[in-house]
Parts: C-alpha cells; sequence; structure tokens
C-alpha cells in the first residue's frame, strides 16, 4: 500500500491538463484507472484510445464497477457521472497520476535512459554506480523491477504512467534514493514518463 495517496477531488487530479469538466468538478477521486476490469470504488477512469480497443466503449462498464468520473476526448452525459473532456487521456492519466502519489520523482532521483539499443546495460551501470556511491536504488526495465535489494519481474519496459507513478511512490517511502530507469520510445510516444521530472536523461543511440 502506497502511504502517499491521499484524499484528492476530480478537478485538483486534473490541474495540470486543460479539462473541460461536465459535472461535479468537486468529487471526490480515491484512485485512477485505466482499464475497466480493474476499478475500484471510488476511481477516476480514464478512456485511453488504444490500437485495438477504445477505452470510451468500456466507460459505461468502469462506472458500472465503481468509477465516480470519466477523463474523456468526448462528452458522454449517458454515463451519469461527471466527465472531464480533455484532449489527450493518456497526457491527463500521467499527470493526475503523479499528483495523485505526491509527485514521487520531484523526491526520487530518476536517471532515464533512452536509445535503439544499450539501455538495459546503461541502466545496470548507472545503478551500480549509484548504489556504489552509497544511495539507496531501485531499477525499472525490460528485464526486472527493483526496489532495493527487492526484484520483481517486469511486464513492459517502461510501465504505464499510472503503473509508474505508484512504483516510485513506493521506491519513496522505501526510502529510495535514486532510480535507473529504461524509457523506451513507445514509451515516450504514449505519454507514459510525460509527467516524470528526470534529475538526469541519457541518450544511447538511434539506429
Amino acid at each position: 500500500m502506497v502511504e502517499s495517496v491521499i484524499g484528492h477531488t476530480l478537478s485538483d487530479l486534473l490541474g495540470d491538463v486543460s479539462a473541460a469538466i461536465e459535472g461535479d468538478a468537486r468529487t471526490a477521486i480515491s484512485g485512477v484507472a485505466y482499464r475497466s476490469q480493474t476499478v475500484r470504488e471510488g476511481d477516476l477512469f480514464f478512456c485511453i484510445p488504444g490500437f485495438v480497443h477504445d477505452g470510451h466503449d468500456f466507460a459505461a462498464n468502469a462506472v458500472e464497477r465503481g468509477a465516480v468520473a470519466v477523463v474523456a476526448k468526448r462528452a458522454m452525459p449517458e454515463l451519469g457521472v461527471p466527465v472531464a473532456v480533455v484532449d489527450d487521456p493518456r497526457e491527463a492519466l500521467a499527470w493526475a497520476s503523479a499528483r495523485l502519489y505526491g509527485r514521487p520523482s520531484d523526491v526520487i532521483q530518476v536517471v532515464g535512459v533512452t536509445g535503439t539499443n544499450g539501455k538495459t546495460t546503461t541502466t545496470y551501470l548507472v545503478e551500480s554506480i549509484l548504489r556504489a556511491a552509497g544511495m539507496k536504488t531501485g531499477l525499472v526495465g525490460t528485464v526486472e523491477t527493483r526496489i532495493g535489494a527487492e526484484s520483481v519481474a517486469s511486464v513492459r519496459t517502461t510501465p504505464e504512467s499510472a503503473d509508474l507513478q505508484r512504483l516510485l511512490a513506493e521506491m519513496r517511502d522505501a526510502d529510495v534514493d535514486a532510480v535507473a530507469m529504461e524509457v523506451s520510445s513507445h514509451a515516450i510516444d504514449l505519454r507514459r514518463v510525460e509527467s516524470i521530472r528526470f534529475a538526469v536523461a541519457a541518450f544511447t543511440n538511434l539506429s
């Protein structure tokens, strides 16, 4: 459980993006979700247009599961809950997640490594250097995700923005000082790191 999640309202979570809120902007939000099957009571659901499925098609199901508000690219009055209309739900998800978890990258030094080749090797080298300097470290990448000495398998090179912000918050709450993170070009294009404050950004190559 991330200790830093506190009460937020719809307008508060969307304070970093331009949003036209239809309904009560003071609606209390306890979490964010971008997949309808993972929605919990009190969540804000983001309608993410995907390559195969469109999140707008699952908004009604998300509300049935307990979502109290929705972020979408278009008005959806039929849902019966507040809807915030934004230009890019992916970008909005990144910034809202950062606010929800208390902007963890403002506290942890994040070293982002991008490029066609060498990201994994470079992040391991950086993480090793940081540990040798006496820091408690984290690692996010293709092979594994690590919080201090605890290692778990990675689902993708760079997690979705909401999952990434939660992960960084867990690292902060575990007193991690710095994290070395692989940042894929795909993740950049999909706005997954939009709200990350990088202490250092490294570019390996382009091929």
